[in-house]
């Protein structure tokens, strides 16, 4: 079986067919995409980009067209994609030898300055805070676990935030 006619039979349902297409497929994309660029890791992204694309859009392929210059097409796209966004991103990079400073220890957060300002909160503000900012919960799984309402438990939280804020505020100067 050839290309197209594994397509005609995967545009009618042959899942099959289908994927012999995509298996078939893949070891003559990664040639097309190796002769252009060096990139291993760019030419294994480029070529899922191009059979994800090529499966969403396999509606569009006409059985009665040949298949090659359809799926290069698509490949072709999706690899001038990658380029351009390659060169805006280079555009934007600045190279460096030398690596930027850190931040000494006068600038250093005092991490146990802060968990006592948070021990000091109130206790359903110190909760809600927990479970928004440390265990990641969403507001819905926090004010289900406090049990009160997602309103009461943004209002507790919003509370935390400005007295934390305050008081963090209050220690700088």
């Amino acid at each position: 079986m050839d290309y197209a006619a594994w397509m005609r039979a995967a545009q009618t349902g042959d899942e099959d067919a289908y994927r012999r297409l995509l298996e078939t497929l893949e070891p003559v994309l990664r040639r097309y995409l190796r002769r252009r660029l060096r990139d291993e890791e760019a030419v294994a992204d480029i070529g899922q980009d191009v059979l994800l694309t090529m499966h969403r859009v396999r509606h569009t392929y006409e059985p009665e067209r040949p298949f090659e210059p359809w799926f290069f097409s698509i490949a072709r796209s999706r690899l001038i994609d990658y380029v351009r966004r390659s060169k805006r991103v280079r555009a934007h990079e600045i190279g460096t030898d030398v690596l930027p400073e850190s931040a000494d220890d006068q600038t250093a957060p005092d991490w146990q300055r802060f968990l006592e300002i948070l021990d000091g909160l109130p206790a359903n503000q110190r909760e809600a805070f927990v479970m928004l900012k440390v265990d990641g919960l969403s507001t819905a799984e926090a004010a289900e676990r406090a049990g009160i309402k997602v309103s009461a438990l943004k209002v507790r939280a919003h509370r935390a935030y400005n007295a934390l804020k305050k008081a963090l505020l209050a220690e700088e100067t």
